[in-house]
């Protein structure tokens, strides 16, 4: 009974609030209309972003050899494991950045103007410009675009006390500065010049008239300082390992323009992997070359050996030659073939000097395993030394010549170059008399 006394209160209650409520339905009206129209504009008004990612194996010693690590033997430097901390920086250094900067393009951006929307267009926009890499430019200054009809259009820019940019150097000019008021009427592929810049705009394939006259739609662009840019675009890239287990890497982006930060992803992969892939390719390359000397020096000796082998088998036709140990013939060929080694191990010492006195590029570097000597202290002090200029390398990146750890990787290298050189000397001092000894035996 008391239940239903208050469904029936409460009924009442509600039917009440509805009757006093309902003399003001147009501001309920007025809100809904309002909150619509706030909810399309902004629809219209904003433009989504979007979040692309890519992954990256770095590869470690769980790892088979493959590729150009195992092209030759010796090679085995650098399956080494790498530091996932490294490659991130390696990743992300301005470096690597400036380059998928130079590759794409995108010191140059576009966007077209429709009546609600700002986009930033990539590799689809109807026009191109074009700049005089020899005449200085205006950076971060927006050139607006209104096409007129198919052969002109207007250009509108304006902007006070800017330095401008010498895209060859890559640096400002302060001795010129730049305070523009532009608007004029040029046709397509006419020179646009003055003392700040210098370029001309063309049509693209997507050059549509008719559809830019039914949008009402009008365009711009931009110069970009490379560093500027690299820096922004390293901030924006995230990179991050996917779990502490393994040795993969997750690079993401988050952006108005899906299809251009998928595009910078794969050509930040793309650059790394190929830097990975020159290293091994100018060792083993250096290794190839090293080989086909020393097989030029002693293909001579080669072919005496082979004519005293004939001649000696015409005087004695009735020995057996297959037991390489009858008679002094075949010791003297033993000699040979030893001290044809040897050479080849004095020249590579050398070879290898030459490279460590000089001061030439670690890259030329042949490992010793890979011209069949077998030496693991060499071996490992090269590898040492290789390791060191890698940490050098990695440190240009991110601080400069006078940080301590730097200078204290510089002292390393020397001190590993000076290790080296000593042991180089002795092996070519003992190396000599071996070789001298040699000699003296195949000639008595």
């Amino acid at each position: 009974m008391i239940e239903n006394q208050n469904q029936q209160e409460e009924t009442i209650d509600i039917k009440a609030l509805i009757l006093k409520y309902s003399q003001y339905w147009y501001f309920f009206l007025l809100s809904i209309l309002f909150f619509g129209c706030l909810a399309f504009l902004s629809n219209r008004l904003t433009v989504p972003e979007y979040s692309v990612s890519t992954t990256l194996l770095i590869r470690d010693d769980n790892n088979t050899q493959l590729g150009a690590e195992n092209l030759l033997e010796g090679l085995e430097l650098f399956s080494g494991k790498q530091n996932i901390k490294n490659e991130i920086v390696i990743l992300n250094s301005y470096t690597s950045t400036e380059k998928v900067i130079r590759e794409l393009k995108l010191g140059l951006s576009y966007h077209q103007h429709g009546f609600f929307q700002t986009n930033e267009l990539f590799e689809n926009s109807p026009i191109t410009v074009e700049l005089d890499s020899n005449h200085n430019q205006i950076t971060e200054t927006v050139f607006k675009i209104e096409i007129l009809n198919e052969n002109e259009f207007r250009v509108l820019a304006t902007t006070d006390d800017l330095f401008t940019y010498n895209l060859q150097t890559e640096k400002f000019d302060k001795t010129l500065l730049a305070n523009i008021d532009l608007d004029r009427t040029y046709k397509f592929n006419e020179e646009i010049k003055s003392e700040f810049y210098s370029f001309l705009i063309k049509k693209s394939i997507f050059f549509n008239l008719d559809k830019i006259k039914k949008g009402r739609l009008s365009y711009s662009f931009k110069l970009h300082q490379n560093r500027k840019l690299a820096h922004n675009l390293i901030n924006n890239i995230i990179i991050n390992p996917i779990n502490k287990e393994t040795s993969i890497l997750k690079l993401s982006i988050k952006g108005k323009t899906p299809k251009k930060n998928i595009t910078i992803l794969d050509k930040v992969t793309e650059i790394y992997i190929r830097s990975g892939l020159d290293e091994k390719n100018i060792m083993a390359v250096n290794t190839i070359y090293f080989i086909d000397d020393q097989l030029a020096i002693i293909q001579d000796s080669l072919t005496n050996i082979e004519n005293q082998i004939k001649i000696f088998k015409q005087q004695n036709a009735n020995l057996d030659l297959v037991d390489k140990e009858f008679g002094a013939f075949f010791q003297k060929q033993r000699l040979d073939n030893t001290l044809s080694e040897q050479s080849v191990n004095i020249r590579y010492y050398k070879s290898l000097l030459s490279y460590l006195r000089d001061d030439k590029n670690t890259n030329s570097i042949v490992s010793p395993t890979s011209m069949g000597i077998s030496n693991p202290e060499l071996n490992g002090l090269i590898n040492q030394l290789l390791q060191l200029y890698a940490s050098k390398g990695e440190l240009q990146l991110t601080t400069t010549k006078k940080n301590p750890a730097y200078q204290a990787v510089l002292s390393q290298i020397e001190h590993t170059k000076n290790t080296i050189i000593e042991n180089v000397r002795n092996l070519i001092a003992s190396a000599t008399i071996y070789e001298t000894d040699l000699k003296n035996r195949i000639n008595t």
